[in-house]
């Protein structure tokens, strides 16, 4: 049945979201991922059924707890510096081309190499990343779920 009054939504910005964490340790600008229970782990290509979500605005270690006893508070929208991963240098003909996650923090655009292929995202500028190493401005807008 349609509506016939005016219904409450809760809206909330999606733009940074909590996510209950599996126990793992998860760096600031990290990549993330919920794995098939529904818990953020870091990004890796060698594990299965990961949904990208974004990227970690802090770093929170649940290591040593159980799956859920604490949250990481992830970035769903927006561009991020992320590292070129080891044999992918670079170019401005990359700029559009999407990249897939190497691990949290390294991309690349080739699917050689890589178990599973996560897109994060979309070139947008070539950087240098916060370790003074080759990287890439990367969109994750439309990418995170």
């Amino acid at each position: 049945m349609a509506l016939s009054k005016a219904f409450e939504t809760y809206e909330r910005p999606g733009l940074v979201v909590s996510y209950r964490m599996s126990n793992v340790r998860i760096f600031k600008g990290a990549a993330v991922g919920v794995n098939a229970a529904g818990f953020a782990v870091p990004m890796a290509h060698d594990v299965a059924n990961l949904r990208f979500v974004g990227v970690a605005s802090e770093s929170v270690d649940n290591s040593a707890g159980s799956a859920g006893a604490r949250s990481v508070n992830v970035t769903k929208t927006g561009s991020f510096v992320l590292k070129a991963a080891t044999g992918f240098t670079p170019a401005q003909a990359d700029i559009g081309k999407e990249v897939l996650g190497l691990t949290d923090w390294e991309v690349q655009v080739a699917t050689g190499g890589l178990t599973n292929q996560y897109k994060l995202g979309t070139i947008v500028a070539l950087e240098t990343a916060s370790t003074g190493q080759a990287g890439v401005r990367v969109r994750i807008d439309n990418y995170s779920v």
